[in-house]
């Protein structure tokens, strides 16, 4: 387990969200701590989705509070929470398909505004790290699913990166795949000291990676705790499977 703060890296508070006359999120509360890995989940139309888009800044939140690194974000355009070190993948890989590995890379973390070789060094590094480097040269088009996803956090992570939200990004991935991805998203946090949130349907991923899990059903959050308190209360199941759970 990583070494955690006390000092919030995220604040979610009383958020809720409506999209005409359907509530989406009700008074959500939950705080990340700084070198945390927080899991995300609930099932199909619990909200997840939704708030991902709000702590990212892509929606505006109908009531509520978003605060990152201890600054109130609410108002904050996406690009703005980027600078203070908030970075995401996204359910649809989003990388440049004209350009090669390195230079997805490349892109995000000239952000930074580092001269050449440095720039270079922090590509490679990168490259390094997600195992990239006999794929550098190559397009996205010519690799694999989960080629693709490292390069998508690897390119989330390039710059700034304090805070990382990973939208399903192990789902799809073969059982030796999503292992893999799981030990360089593990190094991330130990290592590299980054906060992360995960949203994730994959549960054995979520076990294997979460410190704490915060869980969502019709908007409203109905458990928070330590993995294996959380699985076994008996409003998750219920939640999950439809049914009362078994004494």
């Amino acid at each position: 387990m990583s070494s955690v703060s006390q000092t919030p890296v995220l604040q979610v508070e009383n958020v809720s969200k409506n999209f005409g006359g359907l509530q989406v999120l009700r008074e959500v509360n939950f705080s990340v701590a700084a070198g945390e890995i927080l899991g995300l989940i609930g099932p199909n139309g619990a909200g997840k989705s939704t708030l991902f888009e709000i702590i990212g800044g892509a929606l505006a939140p109908a009531a509520g509070r978003i605060r990152l690194f201890g600054e109130d974000v609410t108002a904050m355009a996406p690009h703005q929470r980027r600078r203070l070190g908030l970075c995401r993948t996204f359910q649809k890989i989003r990388l440049f398909n004209s350009l090669t590995v390195a230079d997805n890379i490349r892109v995000a973390a000239s952000e930074t505004g580092k001269d050449p070789a440095r720039l270079d060094a922090a590509v490679g590094d990168l490259l390094e790290l997600f195992e990239l480097g006999a794929r550098r040269d190559r397009t996205p088009n010519e690799l694999t699913l989960a080629e693709r996803k490292r390069v998508e956090i690897a390119r989330a992570t390039a710059g700034t990166c304090r805070l990382l939200m990973l939208d399903e990004s192990l789902s799809g991935l073969t059982h030796d795949e999503a292992e893999g991805l799981i030990a360089v998203i593990r190094r991330l946090n130990r290592e590299r000291g980054i906060t992360i949130i995960l949203v994730e349907h994959v549960m054995p991923v979520v076990m294997a990676l979460a410190e704490r899990l915060v869980v969502l059903h019709y908007g409203t959050l109905i458990a928070s705790g330590a993995p294996a308190d959380v699985v076994h209360d008996p409003v998750v199941i219920e939640a999950y499977l439809g049914q009362k759970a078994t004494p």
